[in-house]
């Protein structure tokens, strides 16, 4: 990349660039989300006081991955936060994939804060239940206009909220500790922190509570380039918003472990635990100030990540990975416009499918993957860029930027098998996008196979999964037996028929035919051409080709609408996929049904894909006669 382009790339700063106080109020605001109000209560009831030992070791590993983003921040300051450093190391795909991921994993912080705004909303009136999923959209599109209405106003309405949160924050400790014991004294009891602790289960609410830090490195990464004195500021934004915030959440839940003591049943269940804790201190005036917190920290939330989605995905237009025209900036308000456009869609219709643990569990899978390829680019760009200039390095390398990035792919599938299957098929989502948009003729129609192939995977576990796994149940009386007996039976039948056309996907049916002509009918080789031949068929052969085609094709684009079919049978509660109990693994009706539409949607596209593509390269055959 030429020095030209690089200094298209380094963002222009405001006129008045953030400070360092800014800056860690800044970090700290994305640190503190929702994540505290609603994940906290059933991280006690797992992990016990041991909830304390996972938050600790959170902050412990975002703490050194941010050496390696302070490093990468310092020594390319450029707009694209994570995905910019990808980018420079990796390239090409890699790149991709990793842009990619963040923008999703930012979408999944938006669409977690905002189904946690709904919750919270709902909680303290709950008058608001029926509007529940509406409140949650609603919000998302008044931060989308807050962002549209300038960075500036986005990053300073953020920072003021912050400083409101940790207010409230501090007086919420002082009542815990102090109050407390006055008012409280039947649950006060500091002795619960030394209850025993569930190893087991303090290693899985890690990787779970760890939504609740990724936010800092990856939303201060887009921050970075605005910033005063940047070659000091970076490490010393990163260092002091990660430890504030990791200290407030190590204060703020012992605060709740002791006012519950042992009466921890209903408490740990609740999306407001925080509020009860207070409520039990200080009355209805303690419920009702941590209910407001939990509304300003999720709006918090929700305003850092749909900015920093609408930077990824900005800058992967900036290097033609996604359309150019999503590049475009209003130059009135600084904004890029159809970036945020499509990333508030997005957030939008996921809101609409997963409920607030799937979306817990999801962006924090996506973002572990994330984090261990940022901390490998490191290493790699160590090596490839020697002549950076880099005011700060991070120490005890390469050791410390590999042992994070191994350990951050190894506490992704310590979550649940709900959210490892999301996460790859967000993956398979975006490989397909990457080759579908960036390959010639023939590339399509190899990936078009190769998507249909994954998708007979999912497919087929799905129909095992249903027949043997699953508990079932219908809005109408006979439709579990319909659905089982004959519905999937149908969907049998096309997965089958599916699997025999792969070969054709991949060899078309006239090279069957003309290395056959080639072998048995050399007179049909009207021109040889050093190694290639022309081969003239009679017509009559030419239209067996083409219909057979043709049959083929319209069988998998009826396919593919039965499979969508079956998608919104399952979505409108036709049929209802209650659990999915596999062994040890329990999986609810949102999340059963969330895997399952999107198999039978992912199945059904390709088909519909490998169809058209059929279609429309058998027609252009046929008007050339061959």
């Amino acid at each position: 990349m030429s020095n030209q382009n690089k200094e298209k790339e380094v963002e222009v700063p405001p006129e008045k660039p953030l400070g360092l106080l800014n800056g860690s109020l800044y970090g700290i605001g994305c640190g503190i989300g929702g994540s505290i109000f609603i994940l906290l209560g059933g991280a006690i009831e797992i992990a016990g006081p041991g909830v304390l030992i996972s938050l600790g070791l959170g902050g412990f590993l975002i703490f050194i991955t941010a050496l390696n983003y302070s490093e990468l921040s310092t020594s390319l300051p450029y707009s694209g936060g994570a995905y910019n450093f990808s980018k420079e190391a990796l390239g090409g795909f890699l790149a991709y994939i990793i842009g990619f991921f963040l923008w999703m994993a930012n979408i999944g912080t938006c669409v977690f804060s905002s189904l946690a705004f709904s919750l919270v909303m709902f909680q303290i009136f709950p008058v608001l239940a029926p509007a529940q999923l509406i409140i949650a959209i609603v919000s998302t599109l008044f931060i989308s206009a807050v962002v549209f209405r300038t960075q500036d106003i986005a990053i300073k309405s953020l920072i003021v909220l912050t400083v409101v949160i940790l207010i409230i924050f501090a007086f919420f400790s002082i009542s815990g500790f102090f109050i407390a014991p006055i008012t409280n004294e039947t649950n006060f009891n500091p002795a619960f922190l030394l209850k025993g602790f569930n190893i087991f289960g303090m290693v899985q609410m890690f990787s779970l509570l760890f939504i609740s830090y990724t936010s800092i490195t990856s939303n201060l990464a887009h921050l970075n380039p605005i910033l005063k004195n940047r070659s000091k500021n970076i490490p010393r934004v990163n260092m002091l918003a990660i430890a504030a915030t990791a200290l407030t959440y190590l204060i703020v839940s012992t605060v709740v472990l002791i006012n519950l003591g042992e009466q921890t049943g209903d408490l740990v269940e609740s999306p407001i635990l925080l509020a009860q804790v207070l409520g039990d201190i200080l009355g209805p005036f303690g419920y009702y100030l941590m209910g407001a917190a939990g509304i300003i920290s999720t709006l918090i939330a929700m305003n850092a990540a749909l900015g920093s989605a609408t930077n990824v995905l900005h800058a992967l237009a900036r290097d033609k990975y996604v359309a150019e025209k999503i590049e475009k900036v209003n130059k009135k308000r600084n904004v890029p416009v159809y970036s945020l456009m499509i990333t508030s869609a997005v957030s939008v219709l996921i809101t609409l499918v997963v409920d607030i643990n799937v979306a817990a569990e999801m962006t924090s899978f996506i973002y572990f993957f994330g984090l261990a390829f940022v901390n490998f680019a490191a290493v790699i760009l160590r090596y490839k860029r020697k002549e950076l200039d880099r005011p700060f390095k991070a120490p005890l390398f390469p050791y410390l930027p590999i042992i994070v990035g191994a350990s951050c792919l190894i506490f992704s599938f310590v979550l649940s098998f709900l959210a490892i299957i999301i996460g790859l098929m967000i993956f398979f989502i975006g490989l397909t996008y990457y080759l579908i948009t960036l390959a010639d003729r023939h590339s399509i129609l190899i990936t078009v196979a190769g998507i249909k192939f994954f998708s007979l995977i999912f497919l087929t576990i799905s129909i095992l999964a249903l027949n043997n796994y699953a508990i079932l149940d219908s809005s109408v009386s006979w439709g579990v037996s319909f659905f089982q007996l004959f519905l999937i039976r149908v969907l049998i039948f096309f997965g089958i028929f599916a699997i025999c056309t792969l070969i054709f996907d991949i060899i078309p049916l006239r090279e069957f035919i003309y290395y056959f002509v080639k072998k048995i009918d050399k007179e049909k080789v009207a021109i040889t051409i050093g190694g290639g031949q022309i081969i003239e068929l009679e017509r009559k052969r030419v239209k067996i080709i083409y219909y057979f085609n043709l049959f083929i094709s319209l069988v998998q684009l009826i396919g593919a609408f039965f499979s969508l079919f079956l998608a919104f049978l399952v979505y409108t509660d036709f049929t209802n996929i209650e659990s999915l109990i596999f062994f040890d693994t329990f999986i609810n009706k949102t999340g059963s049904e969330f895997i399952f539409i999107t198999i039978f949607m992912v199945f059904g596209f390709s088909m519909l894909f490998s169809s058209i593509a059929q279609i429309y390269y058998n027609k252009e055959l046929k008007s050339l006669g061959v």
